[in-house]
């Protein structure tokens, strides 16, 4: 999957959405400079498998870290890991570094943290290597059915 499926999957939905282009990022803090933007305004959309190789999406500001051992109390589960690259690309269709958060090819549990809620608009992955969406956090909480948590 890449950008192109996930702008196919936002206008069939009918939400309002912007992809933007730029130099390649890996990571939310590049993103910032690359975007020139608050980091507060960037989200990392992080796949975590629980137990029983079950997926979870974990969508947190940039400047915010996930506490995998709190997570994983609070959902009910005995623990939480990274998922692998491998992992990522079986899962939701994405490379790593590109992950939006949403439109992946299949439905996984998703968490949004309460932080990010409350903002008119946030910068996620936009499903290929330099580019972002930018996407209002209540749709990505609608289209992902997410549980909205303090991460």
């Amino acid at each position: 999957m890449n950008e192109t499926d996930l702008k196919k999957f936002l206008e069939e939905k009918g939400i309002s959405f912007e992809i933007i282009k730029h130099g390649s990022s890996y990571r939310a803090d590049e993103a910032s400079r690359e975007l020139n933007i608050d980091l507060k305004k960037i989200v990392k959309t992080v796949l975590f498998i629980a137990d029983k190789k079950e997926p979870l999406i974990i969508i947190v500001r940039g400047d915010k870290r996930v506490d995998q051992t709190k997570m994983a109390k609070i959902l009910g589960y005995k623990k939480l890991r990274l998922a692998t690259p491998e992992e990522l690309r079986n899962i939701t269709g994405y490379e790593p570094g590109t992950l939006p958060p949403v439109a992946h090819k299949q439905n996984i549990r998703t968490v949004l943290d309460e932080d990010v809620i409350d903002e008119d608009y946030v910068y996620a992955g936009g499903g290929s290597l330099g580019s972002s969406l930018k996407i209002s956090p209540k749709d990505i909480a609608r289209l992902q059915n997410a549980l909205i948590l303090k991460v």
